[in-house]
């Protein structure tokens, strides 16, 4: 079993919540929060929250971290496509990621996510950062001690705690957590992730904009800051709605997580504001402000078919560590496999002794016909059946096609004469023809005396005939094991 880290770096603070993975699945272990500093590089900051977190042990190489990029860092398209083919959708990605940024594709890295397949369409999310920019956040992190292997999109990394039941609302009690259809909005300062789940899945993610630390602080005692703030907020989220259309059932419930869900009065304005019922979303661990950090760890647990910026050159390296996350499955699947084998292998071996009894039983019914005995070793009865006085010896060992390919074969190529008759049996030939001359005559009979199978070849009784000397054969055959006089 690892740890499984989901790490939120937000202005006004760290949060982490931390997971155990097993065979099963995962179980959250806890979650946390620390301030972080106004004071010092990036670097210095991150690392301060990272002691005050207070992490037993400290994150280490062997963690699975899941971090995700700030949304000022992500630019984001909603695609769809007429086709539901995967092999399609990767293919024409590329272009439609090529005409959707003011610059060339090589100084991007992208991914993406398919929303929903219905209808012979395809709701594709693509994500897009510069190169330059996922370089320079990873090289903080780094030096901070953190490599995260999973490197995404805020939004994205909110609707898996739909997709994994992990959010629930107050209004929502005896609804089941995959009926939930419902708009979660996580914002804080410098940040805002709006994500709309139907049936517990996400149809729309959008990154936007949100105000300072400062605005954020005055907010909590100023009425006019307040209003300013959560405004901003409404509206961007009455563009998400309203672009999103038609596709999917409306939001039932406006779910609040993040430092937004701790404002007074933010629910009841925003609700107001966007005429649905709005809460503080209920998580199964921590407080809404750890959403994000929640959604991460579940993310990293599941990263396929997900956003993931770390690919290409920027791909997390294979180390010990998840060769060894995958020996217990490896030992699993080994041992399924064995399980198999023995059974095919027992399988085929019984297969193998029923055809070994029926070949026994087919030798013995023969033997029993021909030689008036029980044979079923077929070494014994095939030299039985061979042997002379058995009614099996006069049986061809070769046909007479095959003895007549062998002459035809033996034929000398510079002497191949015209053959007008040829008698052929298993165990004598007759040859009638003509050649050229004496000499291919004598060359024909040289070579025909090169084949053992061949008995005695005598001078043939020639001729004159014309311009052509005339030619009579006539030799037994050997090889066949047949008496003269065979087929």
């Amino acid at each position: 079993m690892h740890r499984i880290v989901g790490l939120d770096w937000a202005q006004d603070g760290l949060r982490v919540a931390t997971a155990q993975s097993s065979f099963r699945g995962f179980a959250i272990q806890e979650v946390r929060t620390a301030p972080i500093s106004a004071e010092g590089s990036p670097v210095d900051r991150l690392k301060g929250a990272l002691a005050q977190l207070g992490l037993e042990p400290p994150l280490g190489s062997e963690d699975l971290i899941a971090v995700a990029l700030p949304g000022a860092m992500v630019a984001s398209h909603l695609v769809t496509l007429p086709f539901v083919d995967s092999k399609r959708i990767q293919q024409v990605l590329p272009a439609e990621v090529e005409s959707a940024i003011p610059f060339d594709i090589q100084e991007v890295v992208w991914d993406f996510a398919v929303l929903s397949q219905s209808a012979g369409k395809t709701e594709v999310l693509v994500g897009i950062v510069k190169k330059s920019a996922l370089r320079e956040h990873l090289e903080t992190l780094a030096a901070a001690g953190i490599e995260p292997r999973v490197v995404t999109f805020a939004p994205l990394a909110l609707a898996a705690l739909g997709e994994k039941h992990l959010l629930s609302s107050t209004d929502g009690a005896g609804v089941e957590p995959q009926a939930l259809t419902v708009a979660l909005l996580e914002a804080g300062p410098e940040r805002a992730n709006l994500v709309l789940l139907d049936g517990g899945r996400p149809t729309h993610t959008r990154a936007i904009a949100s105000m300072g630390a400062a605005a954020w602080e005055a907010a909590r005692t100023d009425e006019t800051v307040l209003a300013r703030v959560l405004s901003g907020l409404a509206r961007d989220v009455k563009i998400s709605l309203r672009a999103r259309g038609a596709k999917g059932a409306a939001p039932q419930t406006l779910l609040l997580a993040g430092p937004v869900a701790l404002l007074p009065g933010a629910a009841e304005r925003l609700g107001a504001e966007l005429q649905i019922p709005a809460e503080a979303a209920q998580l199964h661990a921590g407080t809404p402000e750890h959403a994000l950090a929640l959604g991460l760890a579940v993310r990293a647990q599941t990263p396929r078919g997900r956003i993931n910026f770390r690919k290409g050159e920027f791909a997390f390296k294979t180390d010990l560590w998840q060769v060894r996350g995958q020996f217990g499955r490896l030992g699993i699947a080994a041992g399924v496999l064995l399980v198999l084998a023995l059974g095919l292998g027992m399988a085929r071996l019984s297969s193998l002794r029923s055809q070994a009894a029926a070949y026994d039983e087919a030798v013995c019914s023969a033997t029993r016909r021909i030689l008036g005995t029980c044979l079923t070793d077929y070494r014994q009865a095939v030299g039985q059946l061979s042997g002379g006085k058995s009614r099996a010896a006069g049986i061809p060992r070769v046909s007479g096609a095959d003895v007549f390919a062998e002459l035809v074969a033996r034929m000398p190529e510079g002497a191949l004469p015209t053959l007008e008759d040829v008698e052929v049996t298993t165990t004598s030939i007759r040859i009638k023809g003509s050649a050229e001359s004496f000499a291919k005559v004598e060359d024909i009979t040289a070579a025909l005396k090169k084949d053992k199978c061949f008995g005695e070849i005598k001078p043939p009784r020639t001729e004159r005939a014309g311009s052509r000397i005339s030619f009579n054969y006539d030799f037994g055959y050997v090889c066949s094991g047949e008496l003269p006089g065979g087929a």
